[in-house]
């Protein structure tokens, strides 16, 4: 049976499409105190070459469960030559113990770093660092 050639270059342009618009994943594995957190972070460039970042992660424990004074989860990136940014707090549910998180970077590569936080406000990270992981090219 003869296909028409359309039919081999439409089916051609859709796989190239569909691949440009794949986001590299990554999963990742937390550190102490929380061994069992687990995280799946997906990195896509948009139209406008910043990175969209969505992050999800499963067994994270209420951080007041970790210590008392804990209050939330701040996830940053640090890159090298820039310092860090905050790119906001994580969407944590304590029922679920998940937590979600979709923000853009303006880097090809960044180390994205997640942090219990004292205080939500807090515009440095703290020292308390769940999971961390470089991600992108450069």
């Amino acid at each position: 049976m003869n296909t028409p050639r359309f039919g081999k270059s439409s089916a051609l342009l859709l796989t190239a499409l569909t691949l440009s618009a794949c986001a590299n994943r990554y999963h990742v594995d937390a550190e102490a105190p929380n061994y069992a957190a687990q995280a799946d972070l997906a990195v896509r460039v948009n139209k406008t070459e910043q990175r969209e970042l969505t992050m999800h992660i499963d067994h994270l424990a209420p951080p007041s469960r970790i210590d008392p004074a804990l209050k939330a989860y701040a996830v940053w990136i640090f890159v090298p030559g820039h310092g860090s940014a905050k790119l906001g707090m994580l969407d944590y549910d304590a029922d679920d113990r998940t937590g979600e998180i979709v923000a853009t970077a303006g880097y090809e590569k960044f180390e994205v770093v997640v942090t219990l936080e004292a205080d939500p406000s807090t515009p440095v990270p703290s020292d308390r660092v769940v999971l961390r992981k470089v991600v992108g090219k450069g």
